[in-house]
């Protein structure tokens, strides 16, 4: 009990007892969040902001547009989405940490994601109603205090749980922007019958359960007997069409990149530059918990380097 509290008294022998009701949020049909989305007032200039495709290295003048369906540049080099920095720093700093910090936690659609809270930052040119999202990120800060102190001589450790997501892995934040993207192509006429990946397992389950989230068929290369059972589950669970290959991830990943080539399925992994877009917000939302301080180190795990 909380100070000040009350003990609830135990009913009589033999009363009735009524079952206590659960407290569920639930929004009227005709006020569902979606609906409150497109009643909304954009940012006054909002429509200045946009991104595109550019090289990494390359032709400066080399660009695409976001809606082509395109994930190498002329020289076969991978492409990075560059936003207009310009038209962002039409608002101070100052403006977008309080943005921001307002929109954060929240069950405002879509900004009560982690990702979609920095939608100007991630995809701005993408309207509210094409976005899938299933509240990613805002995930915890957790205060390694005792290891810090102990194993490594650091009194403020802290550690970016990034896994704590739908899928278990940080890759559902590059994930709500490229299927988000898909389904705004999609919603345009572009001739896009799925999406597809070769994977190991955290990039498969990531996939198949934003494509249906989107109700947008999905298909997965994974290379047989190398994946966990319970990364093997979500993508079965998620109603992929999942294909085991005798072969590694690099045969996996040929494969599917064949396939891509040749039919209307959009390859969905990591040489393709919309996941980072979500992925980087991680590190906005780290400065956000610092409020707005950033931190001495940033210790990153690495794979294959590949996000």
């Amino acid at each position: 009990l909380g100070a000040g509290s009350t003990p609830r008294r135990a009913p009589a022998a033999g009363a009735r007892v009524q079952p206590r009701k659960a407290n569920v949020a639930v929004r009227a049909a005709a006020n569902s969040i979606r609906e409150q989305a497109g009643r909304r007032a954009p940012l006054e200039k909002n429509s200045l902001f946009n991104a595109k495709y550019v090289p990494f290295a390359g032709d400066s003048s080399e660009e695409y547009s976001l809606d082509e369906v395109i994930y190498r540049s002329q020289s076969g080099g991978l492409l990075d989405v560059q936003h207009d920095m310009e038209a962002l720093a039409i608002y101070p700093p100052e403006y977008w940490k309080a943005l921001f910090d307002e929109r954060v936690g929240k069950t405002v659609w879509p900004y009560g994601s982690g990702v979609w809270s920095k939608k100007e930052w991630v995809l701005p040119g993408i309207p509210d109603e094409d976005i899938v999202s299933m509240f990613e990120g805002n995930s915890n800060l957790f205060w390694a205090d005792r290891y810090g102190c102990e194993n490594l001589g650091m009194k403020d450790l802290w550690v970016k749980q990034c896994g704590n997501s739908h899928t278990g892995s940080f890759k559902d934040l590059g994930m709500t922007a490229l299927v988000s993207q898909v389904n705004h192509m999609r919603r345009q006429g572009k001739p896009l019958a799925a999406v597809g990946c070769a994977s190991t397992g955290d990039t498969s389950a990531a996939l198949s359960a934003y494509a249906a989230a989107a109700g947008i068929p999905s298909i997965v290369f994974l290379p047989a007997d190398k994946i966990s059972l319970a990364q093997l589950v979500q993508p079965i669970a998620n109603g992929s069409l999942v294909m085991s290959i005798d072969t590694d991830f690099d045969g996996c990943m040929r494969l599917i990149r064949e396939v891509t080539a040749e039919l209307p399925i959009y390859l969905a992994n990591s040489l393709n530059s919309l996941r980072l877009e979500g992925q980087k917000t991680a590190a906005i939302e780290i400065l956000q918990q610092f409020d707005w301080q950033g931190p001495d180190y940033v210790i990153i795990p690495r794979g294959n380097l590949g996000n």
